[in-house]
């Protein structure tokens, strides 16, 4: 058995105390830099996939801000419809100004449209059109949730591999040796968690939304069918509906 002198120890211990406590952003870029060529490859890509799914979740937040916005005034312009307030044409014209919502999309595209078998037709046509559209570019981010860690775990084994075969070259176990496999390993691991976490997140979220949209589609899509056969399209307060307007989580916002 060897015992190491005490003072060759402390040295040891003292010398290795600065350098877990230096890692700052600085040191960090450093290790970066001082990645390998597989490293830094793995970093870039999920460098890339971080940025494209932050770029999909705001411009999907947006989208959907100003959707839930708008959906609220044509409820209430809906409302004063289905009491006889306004006539169905004052709500068409309000939608032409506006069709750049779903629910404007979908009584415009069903006006024409008499019988509740061509209502349920024109809606789900609707319905699958505008729910596409939304649902356009979430890819990017199933993709980064999906292959991220994969990404982080690939460059965490690289870093370990490297680090092995350092100590066989060099026939030593020193801190010097291994440290920059470790640390290229860490960071990888850092990188791929940083990527996936937060797209998990914007996905989740960007569907509950699109969901909510969907269930708005379909309560319209029920009003207007309970009205076919009434000539005007409007219900009494007595048949309405309860449920035409949306609930108060449906008022969720981003």
């Amino acid at each position: 058995m060897i015992v190491l002198p005490a003072s060759a120890t402390i040295s040891s211990f003292a010398g290795s105390v600065p350098f877990l406590a230096a890692l700052g952003p600085g040191e960090l870029i450093n290790l970066v830099r001082e990645s390998t060529f597989f490293g830094k490859s793995i970093l870039l890509v999920l460098g890339f996939l971080s940025v494209l799914s932050w770029a999909v979740f705001i411009d999907k937040a947006v989208t959907l801000r100003r959707i839930r916005s708008g959906h609220l005034l044509f409820w209430e312009k809906c409302e004063e419809w289905l009491d006889g307030r306004s006539r169905r044409s004052d709500l068409d014209a309000w939608c032409n100004d506006n069709d750049d919502l779903p629910l404007c999309n979908l009584l415009l595209e069903t006006g024409n449209s008499p019988s509740v078998p061509g209502i349920r037709r024109a809606s789900e046509r609707v319905t699958y059109l505008e729910t596409e559209n939304l649902e356009r570019y979430l890819i990017l981010l199933s993709t980064t949730v999906t292959i991220s860690p994969f990404l982080g775990l690939l460059g965490t084994v690289w870093g370990i591999m490297s680090s092995f075969w350092g100590m066989a070259s060099m026939q030593s176990a020193n801190l010097t040796v291994v440290a920059p496999g470790i640390a290229e390993a860490l960071i990888t691991t850092i990188a791929g968690l940083t990527a996936a976490i937060p797209a998990v997140i914007f996905y989740n979220m960007i569907v509950r939304k699109i969901d909510l949209v969907a269930n708005e589609l379909d309560r319209l899509r029920t009003i207007l069918e309970e009205g076919a056969g009434g000539g005007s399209g409007a219900v009494g307060p007595a048949g309405r509906d309860v449920a035409r307007l949306p609930a108060q989580h449906d008022r969720e916002s981003i």
